[in-house]
């Protein structure tokens, strides 16, 4: 399981580094989990990539615990840099009345797979 994610953001490395530091324009998830954070040119002057790497889990039994822990913490990385990118970008992390949380990996996570509904449920919405 890769145990590294990135983002291309649409300013320069210097104002990235500067916001990536200061309160206001992330949470602190990152620093939870014990990830690097680095930032390279984007290719074609598109900006910044900002590279997080997940710290490595302790050895020992309870190899599936590890992995579910790795996932959760890649997707909390994964979040809080759609958050970041989006407060940079355009100043606001958008939210909709369905989910005004906003969308997280987490909620995606407990989903359930889409399932027919039974003729009961058909008819109720009258579509039998």
């Amino acid at each position: 399981m890769s145990r590294r994610t990135a983002i291309t953001v649409g300013r320069d490395r210097a104002e990235i580094a500067r916001l990536w530091d200061s309160p206001g324009y992330r949470t602190n998830q990152l620093e939870q989990t014990g990830a690097r954070v680095s930032y390279k040119d984007a290719p074609g002057d598109r900006g910044t990539e900002i590279h997080v790497e997940l710290a490595e889990d302790g050895g020992g039994v309870g190899g599936a615990l590890r992995m579910l822990r790795r996932a959760s913490a890649l997707a909390k990385a994964k979040d809080e840099l759609r958050r970041f990118k989006q407060r940079v970008e355009t100043g606001v992390v958008p939210r909709s009345d369905g989910s005004p949380e906003g969308e997280t990996a987490e909620r995606k996570l407990k989903q359930r797979p889409a399932q027919p509904l039974k003729d009961a449920e058909l008819e109720k919405v009258g579509v039998a």
